[in-house]
């Protein structure tokens, strides 16, 4: 059992953790979720973590487990990879195949919402609910593998070195570097813009000069490829 004093002193030791966690996944949510609800809820999964602490493994993969587990319960509440999302999802996807059949072109983010009779900012904030769910599900499946905070973030960065990495983290790495040779060059490029560069979709967007709703696609299907093919090898 940790004392009072060492207690708060971890607490405070691994609050800049938190907030590197929060700001990772605050970049590929919708504008309108504050950063610092993140933190609050991410700080109740940080006090649970050391309240718990087993000093025998490594604190900080526990802490970021629990950190990460408090925040995504959080963001299920606000209806993030809810049923709703997915039936939203296949809405968007069956729009943009009619629109595409009758003008030969993709539609604009602006055109999709009005096909939807919603405001731009409504849609917009879809995609961003849309994409983090399936991000959400790749991490899902990592950590169900490994029982450890080894997250796609961490895999796609190769993240994985030393000695100690076990043989099942070693080939799911392996696994994911294969996944990744298999994407299209934009695909790699998104991939690269989001997990390298630590941009959100509409910096992507801006940079690449497509719509939102494109970006949100690249990105759903590389990472659908991602977590089928670690389904089928693993």
């Amino acid at each position: 059992m940790i004392k009072n004093k060492e207690r708060e002193e971890k607490i405070l030791q691994y609050i800049p953790l938190v907030r590197s966690i929060c700001a990772k996944i605050h970049r590929n949510l919708p504008p309108n979720v504050d950063y610092n609800d993140l933190v609050s809820y991410g700080i109740i999964g940080l006090i649970s973590a050391i309240d718990n602490l087993d000093l025998s493994k490594k604190p900080e993969s526990y802490i970021k487990i629990r950190v990460k587990g408090a925040i995504y319960d959080y963001l299920r509440s606000l209806d993030f990879g809810s049923r709703n999302i997915r039936d939203k999802e296949h809405k968007i996807k069956e729009i943009i195949k009619n629109f595409q059949n009758e003008h030969q072109r993709d539609p604009t983010d602006e055109e999709i919402s009005k096909i939807l009779g919603e405001s731009l900012e409504e849609y917009q904030n879809s995609l961003y609910k849309i994409s983090f769910s399936y991000l959400q599900n790749l991490e899902d499946l990592v950590y169900k593998i490994t029982e450890e905070d080894k997250s796609y973030d961490n895999f796609i960065r190769s993240d994985i070195e030393t000695p100690e990495e076990n043989a099942i983290k070693l080939d799911i790495a392996d696994k994911l570097k294969e996944a990744l040779d298999e994407l299209d060059e934009r695909e790699k490029l998104v991939l690269q813009l989001i997990f390298y560069e630590e941009l959100g979709i509409k910096e992507i967007a801006d940079i690449l000069g497509i719509s939102l709703s494109r970006v949100s696609q690249i990105k759903i299907e590389a990472l659908k490829k991602l977590k089928e093919y670690l389904e089928k090898s693993l």
